[in-house]
């Protein structure tokens, strides 16, 4: 007789762990490091649904990864700053963390998946989540720091089959039939997005906005994964380096020397009296009320990051990255940037791979106006 199979998370909780001191240091790596522990939670919910329910292997490819750091918000704050860095929100290295996985949508080709980011008192290093009769076991110590949620992040999936052109020999895969369609595994989605939907895709007719910019990129063979694609986790750290480059740039300003945009606008230069004045190269003086050099937005905070995949970007030659700051507003004092991963061909033709989202909130003395 067949021993009784094991009962089925439907909210998983991993194991707990720490962070190690590259996941925790800038907020470049802390973001990188998410995109890893979104893939490694994933695979942990789906083996130990596996051991409840026996299907055949599947692959899978992640579509779109949209990932919010909640630490920013003040009722996540640490109850106990840290002592070097009061302002410090970010979990610090060797904090204890669980992550807990959940499916939100079961669609015929693709799942939606939610994942939470907690921290976990050090009293309860040894307890199992998944375990509810653990509950009464375990209670937070006095002068403990609480439990709190430092991220979370919603990624959707498609299951695809590998084929093989009988003519060329060249491998690809097409999308094909889940092998999930109970609807008694998913539960209610539990994260609130600011920015709850990716960029909209231009049309060929739309051109990008005047203040946008135009960044290279250099992809290093360690950037791609066994399919010789760039990993889900390269592209939080494209995004960053082009996010914090434009920020020194005059993102508002629409840049200066390497990263000025196509369309000069009002820069700095010096007044008849040694004076700072603004002087528009091309288009209106008006136009944007920031120059460029100005010490506004020379430092933000990503409190989401939306990744939104078209096609497979290849580590080769001729990677740019086109980013432009959406003069829309949202929630206050909170903005857009937009991002577009382009690979160019053979013939010099530009081709969106990816398109991105990421809502900020900078770090200026004051808001200038746009």
């Amino acid at each position: 007789m067949a021993p009784p199979s094991p009962p089925v998370n439907i909210i998983f909780s991993q194991p707990t762990d720490r962070l190690r001191f590259i996941e925790a240091t800038t907020e470049g790596s802390h973001l990188e490091a998410l995109f890893l522990l979104c893939d490694h939670a994933r695979d942990s919910y789906f083996r130990q649904l596996k051991e409840s329910i026996p299907i055949p292997n599947h692959h899978s490819v992640v579509r779109s990864m949209h990932v919010k750091l909640d630490h920013h918000w003040v009722h996540n704050f640490p109850k106990k700053p840290d002592p070097r860095n009061p302002l410090r929100t970010r979990p610090h290295d060797g904090q204890l963390y669980r992550a807990e996985t959940r499916i939100t949508h079961i669609g015929t080709r693709s799942l939606k998946l939610q994942h939470r980011f907690f921290t976990v008192p050090a009293s309860q290093v040894n307890r199992d989540f998944n375990d509810r009769s653990q509950d009464a076991l375990y209670s937070q110590q006095e002068g403990e720091e609480p439990a709190r949620l430092f991220a979370s992040a919603e990624g959707a999936i498609v299951f695809i089959k590998w084929q093989q052109d009988p003519t060329t020999g060249r491998r690809f895969y097409k999308p094909t039939l889940g092998p999930y369609h109970d609807s008694s595994l998913m539960t209610p989605s539990v994260i609130d997005f600011v920015g709850g939907s990716g960029p909209g895709r231009r049309t060929q007719d739309q051109p990008r906005p005047s203040n946008a910019f135009r960044v290279p990129i250099l992809l290093r063979q360690s950037d791609k994964d066994s399919l010789g694609h760039v990993t889900n986790s390269r592209y939080a750290s494209i995004i960053n380096d082009v996010f914090v480059y434009s920020l020194q740039q005059g993102y508002y300003a629409n840049g200066s020397g390497a990263a000025r945009t196509e369309v000069g606008l009002p820069v700095l230069s010096a007044g008849p009296h040694g004076s700072e004045e603004k002087t528009a190269t091309h288009g209106s003086q008006g136009a944007i009320a920031v120059p460029a050099g100005a010490q506004f937005y020379k430092q933000a905070k990503v409190h989401e990051l939306y990744v939104g995949y078209e096609d497979e970007l290849k580590v080769k030659p001729g990677v740019v990255v086109w980013s432009w700051v959406e003069r829309e507003r949202l929630e206050g004092r909170l903005d857009v940037a937009q991002f577009e991963i382009c690979a160019t061909d053979e013939a010099g033709v530009e081709k969106v791979v990816s398109q991105c989202r990421a809502v900020f909130l900078e770090n200026g003395v004051q808001k200038a106006s746009l």
